[in-house]
Parts: C-alpha cells; structure tokens; sequence
C-alpha cells in the first residue's frame, strides 16, 4: 500500500477515535444502550416480535461502533506499516 492510502487511514483513524470519545456520542451510545434493555425488560412475555426488534436494533448499535473501532485500528495498523517503511528507507540509504 502506498504512503498516501497509509496516511489517509491514519487521518480516518483519528476522526473515528474521536468520535469515539466525543461525549455526546457516548452519551448516545449508552442511552441508546438503556432504552434497548428497558424495552426488552418491559416487553410482553407474548411479544416475542418486539423482543426481535430490539434485539435487531441493539445488534445494529454494536456494528456501528464497532465500525468505528475497525476504522481506528486499520489506523494503528497503517501507523505500523508507514514505520516499516520509514525504517526501510533509512536502512536502504545507509546501504
């Protein structure tokens, strides 16, 4: 992979990372988190289709986040490989 696709994970990885600490989006997260236990709480012992939908949705919630911690670690591993390179570099000029 070249330098520049290397970098710009490297930048994508910072935004998500970001967002990943922002207040607000813990914030939702975590009610949003609350708001799925609660309906399945409440939930009529009959209602076995309103529990899949929050299961669904809950689901839905883990796979966003965890896309954004997919983006930050692609970051980590493309911070690795540019210092691979970089260490390559120097090697190849001492030659």
């Amino acid at each position: 992979m070249d330098k520049h696709k290397l970098r710009d994970k490297q930048a994508r990885a910072e935004k998500a990372a970001s967002l990943l600490r922002h207040e607000l989006f813990v914030e939702a997260f975590d009610y949003l988190d609350t708001q799925f236990i609660e309906a399945w709480k409440s939930s009529d012992v009959k209602d076995a289709e309103a529990r899949e939908r929050i299961y669904n949705l809950s689901q839905a919630l883990s796979a966003l986040r965890g896309y954004f911690q997919s983006v930050v670690e692609d970051g980590k591993l493309a911070e690795a490989q540019l210092q691979d390179l970089q260490r390559r570099a120097i090697f190849n000029k001492i030659r």
